[in-house]
């Protein structure tokens, strides 16, 4: 389900003029954390096995990928930095995916709402992307190697990097990380955070995940994040 689009032009950018932002200090990655350090994250499941991540921004709303939500009968695991376990699991009732190609986006509307503890907090939309330089942080389940696929959340701070960096020409999408620190298969629809804000929602990498992934823009599709809410909301209170 990762998205590799953009493998070719990694390697047409390379020739490109202008800086790439590197690591130049220690920046932790790649390292458990535990789930009150990133509240908003849930893991959306099917049969009881984690297929994307995803952010809570209220009681009933998760936001992630479109490509991650393509069907019915998904549930939501909130509150526990395990991916198979504790924490509480609620049943998607209704899902709205962004109807533009390409547009990597949809929100979730969950069965019952969510009860708010250390563990389970909800996480405002950014109204602008972060700039080139800035740190940000990515939390998920997905694979840290070819062969090895963590039961435990981890976590790590990347930089926000040139669109070129990912071949990237509009502001729908942000790229972000460096060689060896990227989102990977099974982060998908998780959160990119900076400032303690949503900025991003994991979208798409390299085969390898060895570079810089790419993420759906919050503050570019906040407007329509926010009209789908209210219109996933208003059909549920119409039932």
């Amino acid at each position: 389900m990762f998205i590799q689009s953009f493998l070719l032009l990694l390697a047409l950018n390379s020739l490109s003029a202008g800086p790439v932002i590197r690591p130049e200090e220690r920046i932790i990655g790649g390292q458990p954390i535990g789930i009150e350090e990133a509240p908003w994250q849930v893991s959306i499941q099917r049969d009881g096995k984690h297929l994307c991540g995803g952010s809570i921004y209220s009681a009933d709303i998760i936001i992630t990928a479109a490509h991650c939500v393509q069907g019915q009968g998904y549930q939501v695991r909130a509150g526990s930095a395990l991916k198979n376990s504790n924490g509480s699991v609620v049943d998607v009732a209704a899902i709205r995916t962004h109807e533009g190609l390409g547009n990597d986006i949809a929100i979730v509307r969950l069965s019952k709402p969510l009860e708010f503890t250390n563990q389970v907090q909800p996480i405002p939309l950014a109204k602008t992307n972060p700039p080139p330089g800035s740190i940000a942080f990515v939390s998920g389940w997905g694979s840290s190697s070819y062969y090895s696929h963590p039961i435990d959340l981890q976590g790590v701070n990347l930089y926000i990097q040139w669109p070129y960096y990912c071949g990237l020409t509009e502001p729908s999408r942000i790229c972000a990380g460096s060689f060896g620190r990227a989102a990977c298969k099974g982060d998908s629809g998780g959160p990119l955070v900076f400032d303690q804000q949503l900025v991003g929602v994991v979208s798409g990498g390299t085969k390898d995940c060895t570079y810089s992934s790419i993420y759906t823009s919050v503050p570019y599709f906040r407007e329509w994040i926010l009209n789908a809410i209210d219109e996933i909301m208003s059909a549920n209170r119409n039932k």
